[in-house]
């Protein structure tokens, strides 16, 4: 998103989630980077590594 759409007037209006003066959400204000909607979650959990996993075990007993 560029500056040239701040107007001057941050007003977030919180059942919508933007502002009212340039329609931006709040990160896209303050710079936060937005993961793209299309973008892969990442795994719920990573394997150990095996020198771990031969000490504690892996999966539910």
């Amino acid at each position: 998103m560029s500056e040239a759409l701040c107007v001057g007037v941050c007003m977030i209006d919180w059942d919508s989630g933007v502002c009212l003066g340039c329609g931006r959400t709040p990160e896209e204000i303050d710079g936060v980077p937005v993961p793209p909607a299309a973008a892969e979650p990442p795994p719920a959990t990573a394997p150990l590594p095996d020198n771990v996993a031969a000490q504690v075990g892996e999966g539910s007993e």
